[in-house]
């Protein structure tokens, strides 16, 4: 799907192989596997719910699981990354 400045509502919404720009997702449920990209520029959400699916579920578990067993500083510095935060500490690669 390829969305650019649309507004959806009350929908359940397949994210992998989109692209969405400048789109308004409100009271949808935004479903991701992992198993293709996405692209979301400037969107914006309200009252979504997400929902992860087969290879990003199991990436989100194995980090869960990773964190649990004391990985602590990896999982961490991990997220930092994301967010474009520095932190000390090991990283992906």
């Amino acid at each position: 799907m390829i969305a650019q400045k649309q507004k959806f509502v009350g929908l359940r919404i397949h994210l992998d192989g989109g692209c969405f720009d400048q789109c308004v997702f409100e009271r949808c449920t935004l479903v991701y596997s992992g198993v293709l990209g996405v692209t979301m520029d400037s969107s914006d959400f309200i009252d979504c719910n997400w929902e992860m699916q087969g290879p990003a579920r199991e990436t989100l578990t194995f980090l869960a699981m990773l964190h649990r067993a004391g990985a602590r500083e990896l999982v961490e510095a991990t997220v930092f990354n994301i967010l474009g935060r520095k932190t000390v500490g090991p990283t992906l690669n």
